[in-house]
């Protein structure tokens, strides 16, 4: 394991857990976007901000977002470019610590799979970031198993597809693939790695954020202030928007496929975790030939505490739910993850 570091001195794994942190947020704001907690109105054009010496700054932001549409285009973006930073960054750490090995060379089956699923991605992600394709060497054209981390890639027919977040199991699973490699190269070992992975219990390899908050000094973006401690950058007017044509298209290749409407007034006032026992209960089809896919029925169970006034409970907490309710979590069609016996009312046809 390795050592506490200072903010200037990060070791490669936390480097790897930094990048993961802001693909974790972004993908929470894009979340948070998708289901009406964030909405359009929550954007300004601009504000005065107070400085700590009394003066105020112009914080213009020379982004128009004019309605639910094009926030939701804005969020994607962020996934997008997170997501990229992620897999770019992950490499280079990778890189850097084997030297001209192949992770075709890794004799560790997690490792060989882990290794050669960032490579990969982070192959299309250098040629093209806005709608990266696989780029397959031939050699890499084969299926990737980690069986510590419930994790599979079948890249033998991907070399010129559309990179799908399905096809890595979803942005959860990846986030489990940079969270293993991080602790890999910080010394743990691979089962012990795999081990915080699967648990979830991350512990003291979560401080990362905390520490370096309270080490590092931020510098604001808007100038003549000393960073965003107390008594600066405070929020002290909104600017209205300048008007927009239009909705501009979908986030391409992480939207969602439909748009809903904003949803708050519930939700913004919920304090209580929704049950997952109720849900079931109340809003599935259990039993016989019941099966959804994992992301699309932890989505279900989302809206239906947005509807109900709960907060919902993480898609790793929900999971582990239905599993103690004896629901079974499978990998079925090309890789994806289906609950089988539990299904969402409304999807049943």
């Amino acid at each position: 394991m390795a050592p506490p570091s200072s903010a200037g001195t990060l070791t490669p794994g936390q480097r790897i857990r930094l990048a993961r942190e802001n693909l974790a947020l972004a993908m929470a704001l894009y979340a948070a976007s998708h289901r009406g907690l964030i909405t359009a109105a929550f954007v300004p054009a601009g504000a005065e901000l107070y400085l700590d010496n009394g003066e105020t700054a112009d914080a213009s932001v020379p982004l128009e977002v004019t309605d639910h549409q094009s926030l939701l285009r804005c969020a994607g973006n962020q996934v997008r470019g997170a997501f990229a930073l992620s897999a770019l960054q992950t490499q280079r750490e990778l890189e850097a610590a084997y030297p001209g090995g192949s992770p075709l060379a890794e004799s560790d089956a997690n490792l060989w799979a882990t290794r050669a699923a960032i490579y990969l991605i982070a192959r299309c992600m250098g040629r093209d970031l806005i709608a990266p394709t696989w780029d397959v060497p031939p050699e890499y054209r084969q299926s990737f198993t980690a069986p510590a981390l419930d994790f599979a890639l079948d890249a033998d027919g991907l070399h010129g597809q559309e990179v799908r977040w399905e096809h890595l199991g979803g942005l959860t699973r990846y986030l489990d693939l940079t969270l293993f490699l991080s602790l890999c190269l910080d010394g743990w070992d691979v089962s012990e790695a795999a081990g915080v992975v699967a648990s979830g219990d991350y512990g003291e390899t979560g401080d990362l954020a905390t520490r370096q908050s309270r080490e590092a000094t931020p510098v604001s973006p808007f100038g003549g202030s000393d960073g965003y401690g107390s008594g600066s950058g405070r929020l002290r007017r909104g600017v209205g928007s300048s008007g927009h044509d239009g909705a501009e298209a979908r986030a391409g290749w992480i939207a969602p496929d439909g748009l809903p409407a904003p949803r708050i007034a519930v939700a913004s006032q919920a304090t209580e975790l929704g049950p997952v026992e109720d849900f079931v209960t109340d809003a599935c089809a259990t039993g016989g030939r019941a099966m959804m896919l994992a992301g699309e029925l932890y989505a279900s169970y989302a809206y239906w505490c947005l509807d109900n006034g709960y907060l919902a409970h993480s898609q790793r907490k929900f999971g582990l739910e239905l599993a103690a309710r004896g629901y079974e979590r499978k990998r079925r069609g090309k890789g994806r993850h289906w609950w089988i016996g539990v299904q969402y009312r409304e999807s049943v046809t």
